[in-house]
């Protein structure tokens, strides 16, 4: 990393594709933060974000075999968050761009990461998959484009193809937007999350609204 970054962000990349029309990596006090529609998306900010979330949530660090899937790669800081707090853990991160599982490895280090294997796929498709047989012991979802959250994520179809995902005592985490129009769409998504687990947390850290359902 260059000392220049301390002083002006240094631009290490600018891509687009199919579904990111504006992707940026720079290098930023020395480090690098990944920019995807002008929204954050990995980056000491996402970092503190989600580890908040985390505190808040009580979940404590165990060196259980435990198997995780983490919709929305990015650059990696939900895998980075988990693998400390789980470091026997088995990561599947799901993607449906390619581009961002390559600047994932390439600008934040994922290929180094043992035990973690990536899909590229639409987060729809994989859930609904009538051969995904595989069940976790948490599943993460964490998928933005840009500043918004896609659609989809509200569907009840969707909602209820990932609770078929968790084992039995597992445990749902979803990263939610909870301002603007977000606010009251975010207690419609609470409601739902309630008619489907027995037990559903949240946590508003800063902009965002961090959802728990086991």
């Amino acid at each position: 990393m260059h000392w220049i970054s301390y002083i002006f962000p240094k631009r290490l990349l600018r891509t687009s594709t199919i579904f990111n029309k504006d992707i940026r990596v720079l290098e930023e006090y020395g480090k690098p933060k990944l920019l995807v529609n002008g929204s954050r998306q990995s980056g000491e900010y996402v970092k503190k974000l989600w580890s908040k979330a985390i505190s808040a949530f009580g979940l404590t660090p165990s060196s259980a075999p435990l198997s995780i899937l983490v919709f929305g790669v990015a650059g990696g800081d939900v895998i980075y968050l988990f693998r400390e707090l789980y470091p026997s853990a088995y990561i599947t991160g799901v993607d449906i761009d390619q581009t961002m599982i390559d600047i994932g490895k390439t600008y934040f280090g994922l290929d180094t990461l043992k035990n973690v294997s990536f899909v590229v796929k639409d987060a729809r498709i994989f859930t609904k998959a009538k051969d995904q047989k595989h069940r976790y012991n948490i599943v993460i979802l964490d998928i933005f484009n840009g500043w918004s959250v896609p659609d989809f994520v509200f569907e009840d179809e969707f909602l209820d193809n990932l609770k078929q995902l968790l084992k039995p005592q597992g445990q749902l985490f979803i990263n939610y937007i909870g301002e603007k129009e977000y606010q009251k769409k975010s207690d419609v998504f609470y409601e739902k999350l309630c008619h489907r687990f027995p037990r559903v947390l949240d946590k508003v850290v800063y902009l965002n609204r961090f959802f728990s359902a086991s």
